[in-house]
């Protein structure tokens, strides 16, 4: 056993570069497409591996470029030996497709400028875990291995679905507190001053309403304090203020529907009788619909090593996408290849990818021990 334990830690020393530090990095910066830019680096050391990191959801106000995720990934990686490939996209929001298309093509301007890569692994935080997902799927033969970081790993539609949800309990426990609805957001309104506040002020009022969202299956906010339970639910609301953005993504048809749901949970017959009975109902268009599971909802089609992290309570990518996730590669059979991983993070276990930069390295670098060697990690 010893020997054994001996063996890996020298072949992870060999395909990590941990032989010295790099002395120098290569690092070319360009652009592609419309307003698309992107950075390759290959450090002095480089062991022959390519990680390609897509980004996670950056606002629409704030300018096109390297993102700080892109920057700390390269920081940690890089010194390591390994060559990593990410791009600004062409726009920010919500750019699933952009997003793929864009990071795919950075293996072919890797390759053009520094050498076919020997093996290529794909990452990404937050939406950009969904695009890693996506990129694996699509191109399976391409990839050595995924890291999903708190990842939409169930599919945009079942994220916009839990906003929207906790946006019409909300408005009916607390009716009148926030501007418009599920499904007509004001323009050019204001999330923190009218959403996040006056939401925060009514729950601190009445927290009954707040535990009963908490208690519906359709909406399983992430919480295990009062201050988690509040920020958990305000966050879910500033996410259905963003119905215009995702209504672009589907040429303006309607895409949430709640005509059917019976909301169930662990609330008395009663309490959940009132819900279904008095619960703002909204009928959306399969066209928004189908739109939106194209944009995108993983099909479980593993066929590659994948570590997927997160942090055990998440109120932006709450931890149903990580059990959807893993159900979908089961019936897929392919749950050999899948190994799931929940972390504390910087905030004793709630957060969004507030992860230690010792979890991420970790989690790559059991992920490449598993890819590069056969040895699985443990969730």
């Amino acid at each position: 056993m010893l020997k054994l334990r001996i063996s890996l830690f020298l072949a992870l020393a060999t395909v990590l570069g941990l032989s010295g530090p790099a002395l120098a990095d290569d690092v070319v910066d360009g652009s592609t497409g419309p307003g698309s830019v992107y950075r390759l680096v290959r450090p002095s050391n480089w062991n022959g591996i390519l990680v390609l990191y897509a980004h996670g959801y950056a606002s629409k106000d704030v300018p096109v470029g390297i993102q700080p995720d892109d920057q700390l990934v390269i920081s940690l990686l890089a010194p390591q030996g390994f060559a990593v490939a990410v791009s600004s996209f062409s726009e920010n929001g919500w750019v699933i497709k952009d997003g793929t298309q864009r990071t795919h093509q950075l293996v072919g301007l890797f390759t053009s400028k520094f050498g076919k890569p020997a093996r290529v692994y794909a990452a990404g935080a937050s939406m950009g875990g969904l695009i890693a997902i996506r990129l694996i799927e699509t191109w399976p033969d391409e990839f050595a291995g995924v890291l999903p970081a708190c990842a939409v790993a169930g599919g945009l539609a079942r994220q916009v679905d839990y906003s929207a949800n906790v946006r019409v309990l909300f408005d009916l426990f607390y009716p009148g507190v926030l501007p418009g609805s599920a499904v007509n957001v004001p323009p050019g309104i204001d999330v923190t001053s009218q959403i996040v506040l006056p939401a925060i002020a009514a729950m601190r009022g009445n927290p009954a309403g707040a535990f009963a969202i908490a208690s519906i299956a359709q909406t399983p906010v992430q919480w295990a304090s009062g201050p988690e339970l509040l920020e958990s639910i305000v966050t879910a609301l500033a996410g259905a203020a963003g119905y215009p953005e995702i209504l672009g993504l589907t040429h303006g048809q309607p895409y949430f529907s709640n005509t059917a749901t019976q909301y169930t949970g662990a609330l008395p017959p009663p309490t959940l009788a009132f819900i279904n009975a008095n619960v703002q109902r909204f009928s959306g268009s399969p066209a928004g619909r189908n739109s939106i599971e194209h944009n995108y909802t993983p099909t479980g089609d593993l066929r590659v090593p994948a570590l997927t992290l997160s942090t055990f309570r998440d109120p932006v990518i709450p931890g149903f996408h990580r059990t959807v996730y893993g159900q979908e590669v089961a019936a897929m059979g392919d749950a050999d290849r899948l190994v799931q991983r929940s972390v504390l993070g910087t905030g004793n276990g709630y957060g969004h990818c507030t992860f230690t930069p010792q979890e991420l390295t970790k989690a790559f670098f059991d992920l490449i021990l598993w890819g590069e060697y056969g040895v699985k990690p443990t969730p």
